[in-house]
């Protein structure tokens, strides 16, 4: 896939950041793994490159967002 839009050096923070992930993964250590793939995700929605473009999902704007909704008016609560 061609992205002008990312550049040279984004790319290849981009190539970095996924071999870090792969080398975690082979060292089988769950903290470097959780670090490298968060460090690896942040770079893909700087570059714009989240799934469908789309709005990363905050869980917890998720959760508020469930509480605050109004319930219709056949929705019980209390049982």
């Amino acid at each position: 896939m061609d992205r002008p839009d990312i550049k040279r050096a984004e790319r290849t923070a981009l190539r970095v950041q996924a071999r870090a992930l792969d080398v975690a993964e082979a060292m089988a250590d769950p903290d470097l793994v959780t670090r490298a793939n968060d460090g690896y995700l942040r770079l893909r929605i700087g570059a714009g490159l989240t799934s469908g473009g789309a709005k990363p999902v905050d869980a917890f704007d998720e959760l508020l967002a469930r509480i605050a909704a109004p319930t219709g008016a056949g929705d019980r609560q209390d049982g």
